[in-house]
């Protein structure tokens, strides 16, 4: 109990010490901030425009904007990397909340990174905007033997003069992209609009939206629009990456549009519930293009889409004659093929199918899709919510047993919008109202059996049912008797095979 103590009293401390650099009243730039702070400090920022290139220097610190990234820019004046970290950071090194322009970096200068630089780092780089960066081999960020976690990130409009992706991620490490959205940025020779993997060891790219990146140039030289991954030199760390629930679309390259992966030997990538489509300017393998030593790739539950015309998946059998593992896929094309080349072998194997997913707007699922309820759920890394943040396994069908969907998104038979209310403080005695909207997206009536409502508030409308295909509107009352906070919430129960429903509700009496 004592040794417990002194360890809780040397951690308050630590805690106590820890200060708020601001920026720019109490140190006039970032980078002097930083220089003034010490490991468990925060350098606080002004909005602003801060025309200066940062260097973390080690430090265990966290620097991040007082109002988030549209009023707090850090810009690089076209003269470097706007931001660096090369001196062992660790997750505890946090970047939050700039938006990081005007940096540059070029091949001879070895910098991996335009907008950020890491190299033999573990920094954490979130909720930023990277944009307007010029540099090849990681034009928005760079990672070099690292594991960085990039979270939560706008990763837009980036030009690369030689290729290799907005986001690098070069040699051993385990590098975490996930939930960010990668859009619009442009190669304008070589490979690799989006992310490029060259010999990373366990990258895990995650819950990301990449879409409408270009490659400019012809096949066989302008490859993988959205993502490529490759491992072409012999002392570089197999690409054992996690490709787990993206959207990816409207990206543009001469093979792979979406994907292309040069698999090395011994290398194990994985590819589980991704929505990926292809587009006309990769006619072979539009949406996933694949070589290499390609039979220990595996895929699980995704949507591989081609344009009208073109093929969805192309397997090319140059170094190997085996096709990648394919179990509960479809790979689709109107008037074109599905899985083509050495995978084709797999068209009908494994629960694969050739059809058309049926999409409603941004590639959500239509009630009625082939592909609701058809998955494998044990697929590896299967993650417990989709890229909607919903239920990720729901019974949809109404069948013996709850199967996960293919793609992204899982088809959610009745939905709540908004998903929470906050009434503000209000009164006591005094009523208001908000309302939600319930929306039965099946093809048969929902039968609701009870609704639940938190002390302080009252629920109305819709009834016991909602016919097919229809919505109705819920009014729920905030009145308090008492002071206090009342925060809860509001649960609908029905037969859907994703109820409850739920939403969250805030409000104060006084």
């Amino acid at each position: 109990m004592k040794r417990f103590r002194v360890i809780l009293a040397l951690l308050l401390n630590t805690a106590a010490l820890a200060s708020i650099i601001n920026v720019p009243a109490a140190q006039p730039t970032i980078q002097a901030g930083i220089n003034a702070a010490q490991n468990g400090d925060t350098v606080l920022v002004a909005p602003g425009t801060y025309t200066e290139n940062i260097n973390f220097l080690g430090k265990a610190i966290t620097v991040k904007s007082s109002k988030g990234a549209s009023l707090t820019i850090i810009d690089g004046g076209n003269v470097g990397t706007v931001v660096t970290f090369d001196t062992n950071e660790t997750p505890s090194s946090i970047l939050s909340g700039f938006t990081l322009q005007h940096g540059i970096s070029t091949v001879s200068s070895l910098n991996r990174g335009a907008g950020v630089y890491v190299y033999f780092a573990s920094p954490t780089i979130k909720n930023n905007v990277i944009q307007n960066n010029i540099g090849s081999i990681g034009a928005a960020i760079g990672v070099y033997y690292g594991s960085p976690l990039i979270r939560g990130n706008t990763i837009k409009s980036n030009s690369m003069p030689e290729g290799y992706g907005a986001i690098s991620v070069d040699g051993p490490g385990s590098t975490q992209i996930v939930g960010n959205v990668i859009r619009n940025n442009t190669a304008h020779i070589g490979s690799c609009g989006g992310i490029s993997l060259d010999g990373s060891s366990s990258t895990t790219i995650q819950n990301n939206i990449i879409a409408g990146n270009v490659v400019n140039g012809l096949s066989p030289a302008s490859v993988g629009g959205g993502i490529c991954m490759w491992n072409i030199l012999p002392f570089m760390s197999p690409a054992n990456a996690l490709i787990i629930q993206n959207l990816i679309y409207g990206n543009t390259a001469g093979q792979g549009a979406g994907i292309y992966v040069f698999v090395p030997s011994g290398a194990r990538p994985i590819f589980v519930n991704n929505t990926i489509v292809g587009s006309s300017s990769s006619p072979q393998g539009s949406a996933v293009y694949i070589t290499g030593y390609d039979d220990q790739a595996q895929f699980f539950n995704n949507l591989m889409i081609g344009p009208r015309g073109t093929n969805a998946v192309f397997c090319d059998s140059l170094y190997d004659q085996t096709p990648p593992t394919f179990v509960d896929n479809d790979a689709f094309s109107v008037k074109g093929t599905g899985l083509l080349g050495t995978c084709s072998l797999e068209s009908s194997l494994n629960g694969n199918i050739s059809v058309d997913p049926l999409f409603v707007n941004t590639y959500h699922l239509r009630v009625g899709s082939p592909v609701i309820d058809i998955g494998d759920n044990a697929a590896p890394d299967l993650p417990a919510t989709d890229l909607a943040h919903g239920q990720r396994i729901i019974n949809a069908n109404k069948g013996l047993a709850a199967v996960v969907d293919l793609g992204a998104y899982e088809f959610a038979p009745v939905t709540v919008s908004p998903a929470s209310l906050s009434f503000g403080s209000k009164t006591l005695g005094s009523a208001t109202s908000k309302t939600v909207k319930l929306t039965n997206a099946q093809t048969t009536v929902l039968n609701i059996s009870a609704y639940s409502a938190p002390t302080g508030y009252s629920v109305t409308g819709c009834g016991s049912t909602v016919p097919a295909l229809s919505a109705c509107t819920l009014t729920v009352t905030f009145q308090p008797l008492a002071k206090g906070t009342f925060n809860g919430t509001l649960t609908i129960a029905d037969d859907a095979g994703n109820s409850p429903q739920t939403v969250s509700v805030s409000g104060i009496g006084h």
